[in-house]
């Protein structure tokens, strides 16, 4: 059985005294080039990993980030991953992550975990932001960062996120241009105030503008993942009426409801326009080539990441609301009538 190494025993190996090894591990204070090589080739040949918690409780520090999200198989969600290890790493910091599937018990339970480890800072992608949540933020001291939604009722930390009002607005004025009248709406679930209630709020007041009319029968509330697209479009497309385009908050539910489409012998673009939300990868890999509105989730990961920096060093945010830019992108799934 192999007997782990001390910090003392790298010392005595390396012949020097345990504050060098401490300084060489940690980083800390300048040490020469020779001495930092006898360390280091004595680290490699025993093994030797340092003791995180016991480095943290003398640095008051864990350079460890809490990062909590929905879901990982989401690819909006890998590359939002993406840019937050992007910036972290270079300021030396790794990440602890959590995924909730939309659970608030679970939230809680990773939220509180954080605190109890005494992690540097959180990264936290809001769904529902419940009177637990604010409770728990209420409190906490932990530096922390919401991404995804504006945490309004709680003026305390900042937030990522884009307009997602006016980006849905623009969509569906979009396909208004395109000549279409009869537009369907493919929102996310109640919970979810940005991709549901926000971005639903900015189709109904395209809509009005456009004097067009509401249909609530063309109003879903789903998740966003195929499969849950192609549901909410056999309930749009089971109505006597049948709309000319579908406006669909994510690009999962967009895909989901050309699959439904195409099974049901509607063409796409041609008898019926579809319209996503995102750019994920399959955007452009899927036929015909998906017309969505662009987020960038590395920009939104990396601009999360600096504001939680900015925190931990104690320097001064300049505003709570960060704003990332959007873009419509036109492709094949969306014609003029």
């Amino acid at each position: 059985m192999q007997i782990k190494s001390s910090i003392k025993d790298i010392a005595k190996r390396a012949n020097v005294s345990v504050s060098t090894v401490s300084r060489v591990l940690n980083n800390s204070k300048y040490v020469s080039e020779d001495l930092k090589r006898r360390v280091l080739s004595v680290v490699e040949e025993t093994g030797f990993k340092p003791n995180m918690v016991a480095r943290g409780l003398v640095n008051k520090k864990t350079s460890l980030i809490g990062v909590l999200i929905p879901r990982i198989s989401n690819n909006f969600f890998s590359k939002l991953i993406e840019g937050i290890e992007e910036v972290l790493q270079t300021y030396g910091y790794n990440i602890l992550l959590s995924t909730s599937y939309n659970e608030i018990e679970k939230e809680l339970e990773y939220l509180n975990i954080f605190e109890d480890r005494q992690l540097d800072g959180i990264i936290f992608s809001v769904t529902e932001f419940t009177d637990q949540h604010k409770n728990f933020f209420g409190e906490t001291v932990v530096p922390t960062v919401f991404l995804g939604q504006k945490v309004e009722t709680l003026k305390k930390y900042p937030y990522v996120t884009i307009d997602n009002i006016k980006a849905a607005y623009e969509a569906t004025r979009y396909l208004i241009k395109q000549k279409h009248k009869r537009i369907a709406i493919m929102a996310g679930p109640e919970k979810d105030c940005a991709t549901g209630d926000n971005r639903l709020q900015g189709y109904l007041e395209a809509l009005k503008e456009a004097g067009l009319p509401l249909y609530t029968s063309w109003q879903t509330r789903r998740y966003h993942t195929i499969d849950d697209g192609y549901y909410a479009a056999s309930q749009i497309m089971s109505q006597s009426e049948k709309p000319t385009a579908i406006f669909a908050c994510s690009d999962q539910q967009a895909l989901g409801a050309i699959n439904y489409l195409r099974e049901h012998g509607y063409r796409v673009p041609e008898d019926i326009s579809v319209m996503g939300f995102d750019d994920v990868d399959l955007a452009t890999v899927f036929r015909p080539k998906l017309t969505t509105v662009k987020q960038n989730p590395v920009d939104m990961g990396a601009t999360a990441a600096r504001l939680l920096i900015d925190q931990i060093h104690g320097n001064s945010l300049t505003a709570l609301e960060n704003l990332v830019p959007y873009r419509l992108v036109v492709r094949e799934s969306t014609k003029s009538l």
